[in-house]
């Protein structure tokens, strides 16, 4: 049975604030699927499963502290929920072959999540990253 518009939206909602937010990396195994595929502007090809995921979200939070992810608004149309969110954190440690800055960075990224037929997540996009 496919998960409701307002189930999407708690989902997408859970996966940003608390994956990001509060740092908890498990909320990722509860909502995504295990062969999601992660397409990021900052990372050569796509990271293909979970565990790939995991990571890349790790080194994330261990290059960015003091982060703040607040979600301005979503949408959901079909099998796809899109969020427009602003982000600020402080880039303490080298990410992705930048090295850090010291500085807190601030910028308005936009998230989207595929859902397939489960309600899991199976595709999830970030534009405009730090």
């Amino acid at each position: 049975m496919e998960a409701s518009s307002e189930t999407k939206k708690q989902i997408a909602f859970r996966i940003l604030d608390e994956t990001f937010n509060e740092g908890e990396i498990s909320v990722i195994d509860e909502t995504c699927s295990k062969d999601i595929v992660v397409h990021n502007p900052r990372v050569r090809g796509d990271l293909k499963g979970i565990e790939a995921f995991k990571v890349f979200v790790k080194d994330f939070l261990w290059a960015f502290r003091g982060i703040h992810l607040h979600v301005d608004e979503m949408h959901v149309e079909g099998d796809m929920v899109d969020a427009h969110t602003t982000f600020t954190a402080t880039n303490q440690e080298p990410f992705l072959g930048s090295p850090a800055t010291q500085k807190e960075v601030r910028t308005e990224p936009v998230f989207f999540f595929k859902f397939g037929a489960d309600g899991r997540v199976v595709e999830h996009w970030q534009e405009k990253i730090p």
